[in-house]
């Protein structure tokens, strides 16, 4: 339950799905992504910015910025991600520009055709070079009908994505909100009222939502490893905190998940 999507990084990662709306917690990653609104209507927060998109809508969503989908069981999208190389060609050509972050974009004949070829079996090679040039074609194509922007520098959403990274590589630090003001020069409050609106959670929670995601993992891959360890190295005191911190999490016992060797 990483908020920042590690595969997302990966060299060469792409990803092309027609899905039906899913809750997707707020999270960041590295890769461009496009959401293309097909049925129904979806809910994103992009940034703190709520916004309802119909059908015809499109969402762009630059790297490192911070989004969420609540789920819709009427809302069918399509989503498109890839590695920021595969669109480097818009923003070499138009240097200090970008694309627009809500636009028009109804050519659903064209996404169901591009979405056909990418399910072939081809090589996985022949793969990302297809996906190339659909990121090429897309990007050409909304730049076309929604003017590119001039890109501005935020320092507000780079202070969030710094804190979220730095979060997500340190999870056994003290996170609290008192030692980010020290660590980042910022109130307690403007600090605890920025990542609520970026997060739109609780600090203390979504920092026990991570803790718990990557305790459960360790705990399911080094089981002969000392739980107690495991747990002070994802930031839990005690075994108590660990059990009241899943069981909220995932309304269970660790042990139904886990397996045995978590002995609370």
């Amino acid at each position: 339950m990483s908020f920042y999507e590690l595969p997302a990084e990966t060299r060469g990662y792409y990803f092309f799905e027609s899905r039906n709306s899913e809750d997707t917690r707020p999270h960041f990653h590295r890769a461009i992504e496009f959401l293309f609104v097909k049925a129904g209507k979806q809910e994103i927060v992009l940034d703190g910015e709520k916004r309802v998109l119909s059908v015809g809508d499109g969402c762009f969503i630059d790297s490192f910025h911070v989004h969420s989908l609540p789920a819709d069981p009427d809302a069918v999208s399509y989503a498109i991600l890839g590695d920021r190389a595969y669109f480097e060609d818009f923003f070499t050509n138009r240097p200090g520009y970008t694309l627009p972050r809500f636009f028009t974009f109804s050519d659903f004949y064209l996404l169901d055709s591009l979405y056909d070829l990418c399910k072939r079996p081809y090589k996985e090679e022949d793969k990302r070079l297809l996906f190339s040039g659909i990121a090429r074609m897309l990007t050409a194509m909304i730049a076309a009908s929604a003017p590119p922007v001039v890109q501005k520098e935020n320092k507000q959403e780079s202070l969030i994505c710094d804190i979220l990274r730095y979060t997500q590589d340190n999870l056994g630090a003290d996170l609290s909100l008192a030692a980010l003001s020290t660590r980042y020069g910022y109130s307690r409050e403007h600090l605890s009222r920025m990542l609520h609106r970026y997060i739109n959670e609780n600090w203390n929670e979504y920092v026990n939502r991570l803790r718990v995601g990557k305790a459960s993992w360790l705990l399911k891959e080094n089981g002969n490893k000392n739980v107690l360890e495991i747990l002070l190295e994802c930031g839990f005191n005690s075994p108590n905190t660990f059990y009241r911190a899943y069981k909220k999490e995932f309304s269970q016992s660790p042990r139904r998940n886990i397996g045995e060797h978590v002995n609370i």
